[in-house]
């Protein structure tokens, strides 16, 4: 009983709510204002009630910050008295042991928050039914959302509190709150792009940036606006476990803190070893990152930034450490050329080839499957939001290929690509003249997964890459003929333009089908032509459960002679594709012209035009029979010093620009050449 009483002590509980009692007033009224007054207030009033999904959504970002701050708020005021010496003298002279009164100022938290948000879930369920309300929910949403806040309230306060009592200043106290809330993502985040700029091989993920978030509680809550957003069962748990961890954490450590601590940065000496090299580490980080963006390759300019940014961070730290910009001790050389070097080395020793990441290909022995191509994110991760069911992924088994002979075939491909490591040529280029993005997943007997990401030239691997690019499996994955199954509602065919809808049930079975033969029956030297496509294809799906149709994009590529049979005997062709009439003018000139431009104007090829056009080296025809020339043999302009560019007018006054090589030109072209 007196152990009950003294953990709940109702006088500093009473004394709390007299003094603080704004907060849990303010965070009741923010809380009303932007969920069940806004259900009345906001959208249209002429329009029907929207069904919703979740309750964050309404009352928009205000309701997440509100959320987000006023637990804090809450922490920084109530253990303020750890802070303030007079306070913490007045608090520490009372006949309270120290465990009791933290609980009691904890409970006097959790009333103050706990309290509005149950109050607030309660009013919004009971006007649920009501004439005006202009959203549609059940009690589950209004569930999911009280015991959403009500788990990060808890995590926000108890952790706001856990932070104040390792600090001594109240404004320390917020700014650390909050720099540690979002630090996990900050550190996931500029961690990956290091490694991902300098380990030759490193595959960073396609969600990567929206997992990411998750590691945030301040991000994942301020996501929360958007409706298709949620703080999953699991998270709900972790944060829970957490919450609970550093509440016994925090008992720990107030018991061990001294009341001389308050005005001090760190209340704990034996943090500030660790409150130094974290800084320092996260600023080294962000200057390496900043001087790889803008001075890439060049080791002078990122040891140097190295440098700076450890200087920066120690000199911050050393200042809140010590309370002044003062910190010139006989110390602090050898101190920060410490830090320095050990920081310095844990950034440098993950990428080098010390570790054998970049260079460790996997014994053909200890793989069981193989995966080479450039959608394995879209295979294997799913989407977020309404896009989720567009992305969903496939299962494991349809990415991998199990063959022996594939799997010899991506070994050889990764051998060769850590033995010749193309790279920074080829990723500062793109796709723009055939490099493409691999990706090289193993899945090994151990049921580890391994996984490399490289950029590979469009010359140099040609057997390597024909080896796997000519396989059916790698074309089913690269080209997502899953998408072509029974849930293909309509297809919708267009070329600028000119479209077509196919719609009857016989005619879209038949057209999937010769697509994903016309597909399957590519060859290597298919699937690398640049050769302009005859038109787009988009299959619209049925509508889901939810009313979501799924879009799926392809081509009909010039290599397709059955599609175009099909298509020319429903009728379908010549609607579509580009014809002699349906062009106005071609203007045709050899490109050469980028080094007689400005860096500014050399990707402006209306100024190649010109320059032609100044030289007398440009032709203009109307010929029909030339222009279906062209037309027969036109690819995407590349922009390749040598090749023949032309522009093509159209009669409805779209302009494009194509590329010819020598050997498309027909006699009639080169008559027309000056």
């Amino acid at each position: 009983m007196t152990r009950s009483r003294f953990f709940f002590n109702s006088s500093v509980i009473r004394q709390n709510l007299r003094q603080h009692g704004w907060i849990g007033i303010i965070y009741t009224l923010g809380l009303m204002f932007f969920l069940p007054l806004q259900m009345f207030l906001s959208g249209n009033p002429n329009a029907e009630p929207e069904k919703v999904e979740s309750l964050f959504g309404i009352g928009g970002d205000m309701q997440v910050f509100f959320i987000a701050t006023l637990p804090v708020v809450a922490g920084l005021f109530l253990f303020r008295f750890l802070q303030s010496k007079p306070s913490s003298d007045l608090w520490h002279s009372l006949p309270l042991r120290r465990e009791h009164l933290l609980a009691a100022h904890a409970w006097s938290g959790l009333i103050l928050l706990l309290l509005p948000v149950w109050l607030t879930a309660a009013v919004t369920a009971i006007v649920a039914p009501l004439d005006g309300n202009r959203y549609i929910y059940q009690g589950a949403e209004v569930w999911e959302w009280c015991l959403t806040v009500t788990i990060l309230t808890l995590f926000l306060f108890v952790f706001t509190a856990f932070v104040g009592i390792c600090t001594g200043q109240t404004i320390l106290q917020g700014v650390v709150v909050y720099i540690l809330l979002v630090l996990p993502s900050a550190l996931l985040m500029l961690t990956g792009m290091h490694l991902n700029r300098y380990l030759y091989g490193y595959s960073g993920g396609y969600n990567d940036e929206y997992r990411m978030v998750n590691w945030s509680p301040v991000l994942q809550i301020v996501r929360l606006s958007n409706a298709y957003d949620k703080v999953s069962t699991g998270e709900k748990w972790i944060y829970f476990v957490i919450t609970l961890l550093v509440i016994m954490l925090s008992f720990v450590l107030y018991r061990k803190r001294h009341s001389e601590k308050a005005g001090q940065a760190i209340a704990f000496t034996y943090f500030n070893p660790l409150f130094k090299a974290g800084v320092m580490f996260c600023t080294m980080l962000v200057s390496v990152s900043y001087f790889g963006n803008v001075k890439p390759q060049q080791t002078g300019w990122l040891i140097g930034g190295c440098i700076a940014g450890a200087l920066i961070g120690y000199v911050v730290a050393e200042m809140i450490i010590r309370k002044t910009w003062q910190i010139m001790t006989r110390r602090v050389f050898a101190d920060f050329a410490a830090y320095t070097i050990l920081l310095g080395l844990l950034l440098y020793v993950p990428v080098t080839g010390i570790t054998g990441y970049e260079s460790r290909v996997p014994a053909a022995d200890k793989v069981t499957a193989a995966y080479a191509g450039s959608n394995f994110w879209m295979l294997t991760e799913p989407g977020q939001g309404p896009m989720e069911v567009q992305n969903r992924p496939y299962e494991e088994k349809e990415v991998f290929n199990e063959d022996k002979s594939y799997i010899e075939a991506v070994r050889k491909l990764h051998q060769a690509l850590v033995t010749v490591r193309p790279g920074e040529e080829e990723r500062s280029l793109g796709n723009s003249i055939g490099n493409r993005q691999f990706s090289i997943a193993y899945q090994l007997k151990n049921g580890r997964q391994m996984l490399r990401s490289y950029w590979i030239p469009s010359a140099g691997f040609e057997p390597e890459l024909k080896a796997i690019m000519e396989n059916k499996e790698f074309k089913r994955n690269e080209y997502m003929l899953s998408r072509l199954g029974d849930n293909v509602e309509s297809l919708r065919i267009s070329n600028i333009s000119k479209a077509v809808s196919i719609s009857d049930p016989q005619e879209v079975k038949e057209f999937k089908e010769i697509l994903k033969r016309e597909i399957l029956n590519m060859s290597y030297e298919d699937q690398l032509d640049n050769r302009v496509s005859k038109a787009s294809i988009q299959t619209i799906g049925k509508p889901d459960e939810k009313g979501y149709q799924l879009y799926y994009g392809y081509e009909w590529k010039p290599s397709y002679h059955e599609l175009e049979g099909w298509l020319a005997e429903k009728g379908y062709a010549d609607k579509i594709r580009t014809q002699a009439q349906d062009v106005e003018s071609a203007e045709i000139i050899k490109d050469g012209y980028i080094d007689k431009l400005d860096a500014a104007s050399r990707n402006n090829i209306e100024r190649h035009f010109d320059l032609a056009r100044s030289e007398g080296l440009a032709a203009v025809t109307k010929d029909k029979k030339i222009i279906g020339d062209i037309l027969g043999k036109e690819r995407y302009y590349s922009g390749k010093t040598g090749e023949y560019v032309v522009k093509m007018k159209y009669k409805y006054g779209e302009v494009t620009y194509i590329s010819l090589r020598k050997q498309d030109l027909t006699p009639a072209i080169k008559s027309l050449l000056p």
